[in-house]
């Protein structure tokens, strides 16, 4: 009795073989947005601080509704009720 299976997995394994690797893709850095040179302003008051060179950025009381969409060149500054600095993240 032949069996159609070990003819199939053969054509299989040779199709997989001619199938092209993905290219490179290059992935965002961690720190694309800078925020790594502003971890000494956590505890800073945020009033004090000037981030408008800074083109992508949000500055936001903690517990702030935000939209969900990553962007790993846009700072996030999120500041407590006394208006200090308690997070710096890029996304």
């Amino acid at each position: 009795m032949h069996h159609p299976a070990p003819a199939a997995l053969g054509a299989i394994l040779i199709l997989a073989a001619c199938v092209p690797e993905e290219p490179n893709v290059a992935l965002p850095a961690e720190d694309a947005c800078g925020a790594a040179a502003l971890q000494q302003l956590l505890g800073a008051p945020v009033a004090d601080q000037d981030f408008s060179a800074i083109a992508a950025r949000r500055i936001m009381a903690d517990g702030s509704p935000m939209t969900m969409d990553y962007r790993p060149d846009r700072l996030n500054v999120t500041y407590d009720a006394q208006g200090r600095i308690t997070r710096i993240w890029c996304g």
